[in-house]
């Protein structure tokens, strides 16, 4: 199974409703707190890379830092490895490297209906600082296997990223 395999009707119907021309909808996003925020993209990343995790592929992380910054949907988050898990915080500026894009482009990327390098070179991918830190983050995410997360995991990337393929001007991204 992989992101591509969900069905592309329900979520371009929605993309099609009244009041929908962006993603993300930053209404009900604003609504939870950054703490909130933070301590599940930690327990979703620490899942989806526990096969990496249990492997030393992510061991590069261990005591230095790299920054997560997806500002249209306002999180900014600092990740670090300790010990056998990833650490999520508020992000600083101090971060030895930094990856930034809009949601959209790094949703399309998690589901692996972009590639981290056209991002970049499209400018929708921003890779600052220490650039061997950058490349082996970007290495990570390639080495992601599919088959390794969970099924909703999954099937939610993949309604997501046919949802943001389909909303109106997607294409102009």
């Amino acid at each position: 199974m992989n992101a591509s395999s969900v069905s592309p009707s329900i979520p371009r119907t929605l993309a099609r409703l009244p009041g929908v021309r962006r993603l993300p909808w930053p209404g009900p996003l604003a609504l939870i707190p950054a703490p909130v925020e933070r301590a599940a993209a930690e327990v979703a990343v620490n899942r989806a890379l526990a096969p990496q995790l249990a492997d030393g592929d992510v061991d590069f992380l261990e005591g230095r830092s790299l920054r997560i910054r997806i500002p249209d949907i306002g999180c900014d988050w600092l990740v670090t490895k300790a010990g056998s898990r990833l650490t999520f915080r508020a992000g600083r500026d101090e971060a030895e490297a930094t990856f930034a894009g809009d949601a959209r482009s790094l949703l399309l990327l998690a589901a692996r209906r972009e590639d981290p390098d056209t991002l970049f070179f499209q400018r929708r991918l921003d890779i600052e600082g220490d650039t061997e830190l950058g490349l082996q983050v970007k290495n990570l995410i390639d080495s992601i296997d599919f088959d390794d997360l969970p099924a909703p995991l999954i099937r939610a990337l993949g309604f997501s990223a046919a949802f943001a393929e389909a909303l109106p001007g997607a294409d102009a991204a």
